[in-house]
C-alpha cells in the first residue's frame, strides 16, 4: 500500500510539474502575444502618427502656397490701383497746365485788346495834335512848343504800350501794311513805291492798328 501510495505521489508530481510547464508556457506565449500585440499598437499608432503629421504638413504647405498666392493677386492689384492713380494725376497735371497756359494766353489777348481799342481812340487826338503842329498859326512859338511838348509826351506813353509808326514814305507798296487812295506819275520813283502819306499808320505789338494811307508812283 505504501509502495501504491508513493508511486501515485509521484504521479501527482509529475502531473504537477507538466501543468506548471504548461502554465510557464501558455504564460511565455501570452507575454509574447501581449509584447506583438503592444508592438504593433505602437507601430500603428507611429504611423497613424506619422500619417496625421505628413497630411498637416501637406495642409499647412497648401495654406502656404493659397497665401502665397492671395498676396501676390493683393499685390498685382495694388499695382494697377497706384499706377491707374499715377495716370490720373498725370492727366490731371496736364489738363492744368493746358488750362493755365490757355488762361495766361487768354488774359494777354484781353490785355492787347484792351491797350489797341484805347490807343484807336486816341488815334484821332494823334492825328490833330500832328496837324495843329504842321499848321502855321499866328500863336507865340511857346504856345506850339507847348503843342510839341504834349504830343511827345503822348507818343512817349503810347510807345511803352507798344504804338509803332508804320514806315512807309518813299518804301514800296504793302497790302498788308498800306491803303492805297490814289496814284500818281512821278519820275523820280519806281513803280509801286510810295511817294505821299495822306494819313500815318501804326501797329501795337506787331498787330496792325490802322493802315498807312498813301499815294503810289505808277509809270
Amino acid at each position: 500500500m505504501a509502495r501504491f501510495k508513493k508511486h501515485d505521489e509521484i504521479n501527482k508530481d509529475e502531473q504537477e510539474l507538466g501543468i506548471e510547464k504548461e502554465l510557464e508556457e501558455t504564460e511565455k506565449t501570452s507575454s509574447e502575444t501581449n509584447n506583438n500585440n503592444i508592438n504593433g499598437k505602437a507601430e500603428a499608432k507611429k504611423a497613424a502618427n506619422g500619417q496625421k503629421a505628413d497630411g498637416t504638413a501637406e495642409a499647412k504647405e497648401g495654406q502656404n502656397a493659397k497665401g502665397n498666392a492671395d498676396a501676390a493677386a493683393e499685390l498685382t492689384k495694388k499695382n494697377e490701383e497706384i499706377e491707374a492713380l499715377n495716370n490720373k494725376l498725370l492727366r490731371l497735371q496736364a489738363d492744368y497746365l493746358n488750362y493755365k497756359n490757355r488762361k495766361e494766353k487768354e488774359k494777354l489777348t484781353t490785355y492787347g485788346d484792351a491797350v489797341s481799342g484805347v490807343i484807336c481812340d486816341l488815334l484821332p487826338v494823334i492825328d490833330n495834335l500832328e496837324r495843329a503842329i504842321a499848321t502855321d498859326t499866328s500863336e507865340t512859338d511857346s504856345f506850339k512848343e507847348g503843342v510839341v511838348m504834349v504830343y511827345n509826351q503822348l507818343m512817349g506813353i503810347l510807345s511803352k504800350k507798344g504804338l509803332k509808326e508804320i514806315e512807309a514814305l518813299y518804301k514800296p507798296f504793302d497790302y498788308n501794311l498800306h491803303h492805297g487812295v490814289a496814284f500818281e506819275e512821278c519820275e523820280e520813283h519806281d513803280d509801286g513805291i510810295i511817294i505821299d502819306v495822306l494819313q500815318k499808320g501804326y501797329t501795337v505789338n506787331d498787330k496792325l492798328l490802322r493802315p498807312a494811307m498813301v499815294r503810289i508812283c505808277k509809270k
